[in-house]
């Protein structure tokens, strides 16, 4: 079945398609908010030659690179001030949130 989304300025074509899934895997797409965006966007990475495995792989180098900066700066702090006590995680979540230039200051 075609359909054609109503929100969009412009009309685009969704083709409906079917999946099969286990009892468990239905259990779990059941949780997501929209499976169907996280299906079209599997299938674009699949297209780009990305796979979840390698996806996982750059999650984890990026997060190990995330405690090594953050472990820097608190080691960095601590010989400006020896009285610090900050946390790598509280570190690392700090940055998450920040999303300008300014925040950062």
């Amino acid at each position: 079945m075609i359909s054609y989304s109503k929100y969009a300025s412009v009309r685009i074509m969704k083709v409906r398609k079917e999946v099969s899934l286990t009892v468990e895997t239905a259990q779990i797409a059941n949780k997501m908010n929209n499976f169907s965006q996280w299906v079209r966007i599997g299938l674009r990475q699949y297209e780009h030659g990305e796979d979840v495995a390698s996806e996982t792989m750059r999650r984890m180098r990026y997060r190990k690179a995330c405690v090594h900066l953050a472990s820097a700066l608190i080691d960095y702090a601590t010989q400006i001030d020896p009285d610090y006590k900050g946390e790598v995680e509280v570190i690392i979540a700090q940055a998450m949130n920040q999303t300008t230039l300014e925040e950062f200051e």
